[in-house]
């Protein structure tokens, strides 16, 4: 049948009859529309779906296939339409469509189809080889049960022809497995008429014993063939693996060696049995999984399905620990297998790609792990500076010590990042003069630094704080660390305030003070007369308003926690001040000057003000309607940077129009702080130590009796008498130990009447029995039967022990009185 697309995801087969056709014009017009809205948007799948169905309708589908799957070359539902469609116009065409795809694409659904055209085009030797092929790729996919169940079907019937060859009597001597339904005459019986009469006709297709025999013979398919796929197909986690195991334990009792049969059924049958628990949770997170979901780009509009499905797959990986006890060569199969398929959908997701290479990495196989990076960014992700990164890095590392070779390729692999990524790209530079300073030294990270400063497009004020804090912090030169602060300034003064911010922070780290108040009050000053000739030429600047306010915050701070009392005066009223001398110089009347620039949008604002308390996380807040802006934590952000994480595909950082004014001090202590802050609420010091009420224990006074004595006869010794505290008196111990510890039924006592009485009532000294080995609360007194039996039937009635009627309590304790006193007597006597 003719394949259409129907949905994103759902595909089927739709005879040529079940089309409607389409008047020409209109097909034409849907077509356009189509081709419109994959030129504005080429990664639109609900467009190329329907341009692919017009293009089935119009039957010339071949040009459309090849471009969509250049498009979306993991897309399996696309490959497996494309196929299909071969198949009704040239079944060799359709061959040659799986062949290109089959070995990089490792999905399910796509061998399926595979298999089903094999089915009814192949022949039986290349039907068995595609089995072959793919139970060695999907074997461990937990869906893979239907595969291995026509698989081991088909070697069933190849074991019991080959039986029946060499034994005649082998069915009645019960040397024949129970066959299952032949796959290959179960697709050619859903063929369609004309179809399954060619497969009739062409003795190709011959699937008789004898060609089950020839295969066999061909293949070397024998009895440990069988047995090979049976202890596979067990031992992996699928649907099928009931039916495998009765069907391995048929063929192994079948053979007639019965201590063999044991010994091989006992070593595979906990395997079978760990297979079975694992498969049970890997069903319950892959279940949702929709693995012929197309990889896209990740964009606003493809976000939120993309991370659904890639948070679902990161559920089903965290299963890669190891519950089914396969040995290393089997785990990493398995594990690679669940990537693989995980990067069919989710292609453009970098962390995937990490977690790929560090997993092979884990494994030992280091070269396979940067293969795997390469792939994904020549493929998915060349614009993506974490990846690209990484690779180089890898490069440089990969040899201890460092080889020519792997320096060369470092080189090249920096090279090539500059030259891929968007202008400007700072960060690829300053990592690859990081490199030239690990690997060539000061001298040519210096030549470097010069050669892309005059020439590179990457090269931004973050490469010049960066050469500087190199000099700095590396070799321990300020002098050539200011040098390179003043290059800087001087391209880019105005228009970066965030480098003057960067050389003010090294000064101040250097305790020249000095230095730093002096840069900062010029720049002030510099930016307040600029402001003011931008306003009498009827002009604004918001870079000069807020440069302006971002300098002075810098400069008020360090006064107000560094400076003395005048520097701090100076600088507060240096703006206002020095707004009125240029009214001056301008011979303004003394009259007509005004007091602080507000008109001119140049004043002190109560943002500003609260910047200038701040420090590090620390900063007061006024109220204010709105929120108050947030520090910046990143210096020299792009615009991706304030995009949503996961929208990133590139880390390339791009000048705009207004620069992003960062201090980076502080920018770094309130990052700092929400990552490691203690969560305290406000209001309460964070000195005073607090004990975890959530872990005591409730007071029991029984409880604290016992635990004072055992903690006294510890520390005294066997030897020594222990004494209970005074806190609770010895008869309320023992009034204690005898009250009931089951609730009471029935009205409560009176607390009065019951204080009263034990005012009144002497109780002796009655001793119980290892008191201090049980709780007061959990005592049980009678043991019997029926006198439990006796006191439930009290308690039932509501006779408790404080009650005036006789009671069980009540007896008891008198006649421990009575007996009390007996000895007593006796004594005396």
């Amino acid at each position: 049948g003719l394949p259409v697309l129907t949905g994103p995801v759902q595909l089927r087969a739709v005879a040529p009859k079940a089309l409607t056709p389409l008047p020409i014009q209109a097909a034409t017009v849907q077509a356009t529309v189509q081709e419109s809205a994959i030129e504005l948007d080429p990664y639109d799948v609900p467009a190329w779906d329907g341009r692919l169905a017009e293009a089935v309708r119009e039957g010339n589908a071949v040009p459309v296939f090849e471009r969509a799957l250049e498009r979306f070359p993991t897309a399996a539902r696309i490959w497996t339409a494309y196929a299909e469609w071969c198949e009704s116009q040239d079944p060799p065409r359709a061959l040659s469509v799986y062949k290109r795809c089959l070995q990089q694409i490792p999905s399910l659904e796509l061998w399926t189809a595979h298999l089903s055209f094999c089915k009814r085009h192949q022949p039986l030797e290349e039907v068995v080889r595609s089995y072959m092929r793919a139970t060695d790729l999907l074997g461990t996919d937990w869906r893979a049960g239907p595969l291995w169940a026509e698989y081991i079907a088909l070697l069933k019937r190849m074991y019991n022809v080959i039986q029946k060859k060499q034994n005649p009597d082998a069915e009645v001597s019960g040397k024949l497995l129970a066959e299952d339904a032949n796959p290959i005459e179960t697709a050619r019986r859903a063929a369609k008429p004309l179809l399954r009469k060619q497969i009739e006709e062409n003795k190709v297709l011959d699937i008789s014993e004898e060609e089950f025999v020839r295969v066999a013979e061909v293949l070397k398919i024998d009895l440990n063939t069988l047995r090979l796929a049976f202890q596979r197909a067990a031992c992996s986690a699928h649907s099928a693996l009931d039916k495998v195991w009765i069907g391995y334990e048929q063929f192994e009792k079948s053979l007639g060696n019965s201590q063999l049969a044991q010994k091989l059924l006992g070593e595979h049958m906990p395997r079978y049995v760990r297979a079975k628990a694992s498969f049970k949770d890997i069903q319950a997170l892959g279940a949702g999984i929709d693995n012929l979901a197309v990889s896209v780009p990740l964009r606003p509009q493809s976000l939120p399905a993309q991370e659904k499905l890639f948070d679902k797959w990161k559920s089903l990986l965290r299963l890669r620990g190891n519950p089914m006890r396969l040995s290393r060569p089997e785990l990493q199969a398995r594990v690679t297998l669940v990537y693989q398929q995980a990067a069919l959908g989710c292609a453009f997701h970098a962390e995937l790609w990490y977690d790929f290479a560090s997993w092979l990495d884990l494994g030992g196989q280091r070269e396979k792990a940067t293969a795997c990076l390469r792939q994904a960014v020549e493929r998915f992700l060349p614009q993506d500076l974490t990846l690209r990164l990484l690779i180089a890095h890898r490069c440089e590392l990969a040899e201890v010590p460092p080889t020519p070779t792997s320096l060369q390729m470092a080189a090249e692999e920096y090279q090539k990042l500059l030259d891929d990524m968007p202008k400007p790209c700072p960060l690829a530079l300053i990592n690859q003069l990081a490199f030239v300073r690990r690997q060539r030294g000061a001298s040519e990270f210096r030549d470097a630094f010069l050669e892309a400063s005059e020439s590179s497009p990457h090269c931004t004020w973050e490469v010049y704080v960066f050469a500087a804090l190199t000099e700095y912090h590396v070799y321990g030169s300020f002098d050539a660390a200011a040098r390179v602060f003043r290059l800087g300034l001087e391209r880019y003064r105005e228009r970066e305030p965030s480098l003057l911010a960067a050389y003010v922070n090294v000064l101040m780290g250097s305790n020249d003070l000095r230095g730093a108040r002096a840069e900062l009050s010029r720049e002030v000053l510099d930016r307040l007369q600029a402001g003011v000739r931008e306003r009498l030429q009827n002009r604004t600047d918001p870079i000069v308003r807020d440069s302006l306010a971002f300098l002075w915050q810098k400069w008020a701070r360090l006064e107000r926690y560094f400076g003395d009392a005048s520097a701090l005066r100076r600088a507060l009223e240096f703006r206002d001040e020095e707004y009125r001398n240029l009214q001056r110089d301008q011979e303004v009347d003394e009259e007509a000057i005004m007091e602080t620039p507000v008109d001119l949008g140049l004043a002190t604002t109560i943002t500003e003000i609260e910047e200038s308390f701040r420090f590090q996380h620390l900063a007061p807040r006024a109220a204010r309607s709105s929120p108050p802006p947030e520090p910046s934590s990143v210096a020299g952000a792009s615009p991706a940077a304030a995009q949503p994480p996961k929208a990133q595909t590139s880390a390339a950082a791009t000048q705009d129009s207004k620069p992003e004014l960062v201090d980076q001090a502080v920018a770094d202590a309130a990052d700092e702080h929400r990552r490691l802050a203690n969560a305290a609420p406000i209001g309460i010091s964070v000195h005073l130590v607090r004990p975890d009420v959530s872990k005591m224990l409730a007071f029991r006074p029984a409880l604290d009796v016992v635990g004072r004595k055992r903690m006294t006869e510890e520390r005294g010794g066997p030897g020594q008498e222990s004494h209970l505290p005074t806190t609770i008196p010895k008869c309320l111990q023992d009034l204690l130990a005898v009250l009931p510890s089951r609730p009471l039924k029935g009205a409560k006592p009176d607390v009065d009447y019951l204080l009263t009485v034990l005012q009144a009532v002497t109780i002796p000294p009655i001793p119980v029995n290892e008191l201090v080995d049980f709780r007061y609360d959990s005592l049980r007194l009678a043991k019997d039967e029926d006198v439990f039996a006796g006191r439930k039937d009290e308690m039932e009635a509501g006779a408790g022990f404080f009650s005036s009627r006789p009671s069980f309590y009540r007896e008891r304790l008198q006649a421990k009185r009575q007996k009390v006193v007996a000895e007593v007597q006796t004594k005396v006597e």
